[in-house]
């Protein structure tokens, strides 16, 4: 009886091994961008920052004007997602020179 538990048990801890090793290696495989370069930083500071807080401020502001049909049709968190949080995310917290 024990015999067959122990061998129940070596074969689980096989196949989890074999399991988690096979993820294991496609981690491995996976490429990282290359880092950005002096003109994509430049670009990315002088255009698309400010572009960026312009598009939060006048997205802020058409979120504003609309809140009460957004109200009225249940859209309001959709409508708060596109034109306020992801402008906002875009211009401050994604890596300088990196797009999206």
């Amino acid at each position: 009886m024990y015999q067959t538990i122990a061998k129940r048990g070596a074969v689980s801890i096989l196949t989890a091994t074999l399991t988690l090793s096979a993820g294991l290696a496609g981690a491995e495989e996976q490429s990282f961008p290359p880092p950005p370069t002096a003109d994509a930083t430049a670009a990315d500071l002088l255009i698309a920052r400010p572009g960026g807080l312009v598009a939060t401020v006048l997205g802020s502001a058409v979120f504003v004007v609309g809140l009460p049909f957004t109200l009225l049709n249940g859209s309001t968190g959709q409508a708060a997602q596109k034109l306020v949080v992801e402008p906002a995310q875009y211009t401050f917290t994604r890596p300088l020179g990196q797009d999206m």
